[in-house]
């Protein structure tokens, strides 16, 4: 059974870099939805993947809407398209997340994108920066709450694989 139209559950979220160094920059921005819980709080851009649109359709999308960047990259993407009566795409994410006792579920991919931040002050988010790796480390450990929580757990695990040398 379809879920009714209105209802959205699955989300993208880009952990986004800028630098080859070993120390990149990351996107942040505040979390700023009209009547949402933890507004105020810091996040990645991401947003809702809507009705019949493609992963990485909607990942580029809440992109640009968010900050105005342009994605370039998906970093590690793999994805196999299957055509038939329906067509399906299997595709692997750098993470998946959920909130705990909800039916969301998110994707996050870490990529890169090119164009200017702004500040969209909107229905979505404010205050996009670039953010060096070691402060995002610093604030992750240290004021956690400063985060969106939908947010938080893909943020540990970047950290942990870019510690690892995993990305």
């Amino acid at each position: 059974m379809e879920p009714p139209e209105d209802k959205k559950f699955a989300t993208v979220g880009a952990i986004i870099e800028r630098d080859e160094s070993p120390e990149p920059d990351i996107v942040l921005q505040t979390r700023w939805t009209k009547g949402a819980h933890f507004n105020g709080t810091l996040e990645i851009p991401a947003g809702h993947i809507e009705r019949g649109e493609q992963v990485y359709d909607a990942l580029r999308r809440e992109v640009k809407e968010e900050c105005g960047l342009e994605v370039t990259e998906i970093r590690n993407r793999i994805d196999t398209l299957a055509k038939g009566t329906d067509m399906s795409v299997a595709f692997v994410p750098f993470c998946g997340c959920t909130f705990i006792g909800s039916s969301r579920i998110g994707f996050v991919f870490v990529c890169r994108a090119r164009g200017r931040l702004v500040d969209k002050g909107s229905d979505d988010g404010k205050d996009a920066r670039w953010v060096r790796f070691g402060e995002l480390k610093r604030l992750v450990q240290d004021e956690p709450e400063r985060f969106f929580p939908y947010n938080l757990a893909a943020l540990k695990f970047y950290i942990e694989q870019k510690e690892a040398k995993k990305l």
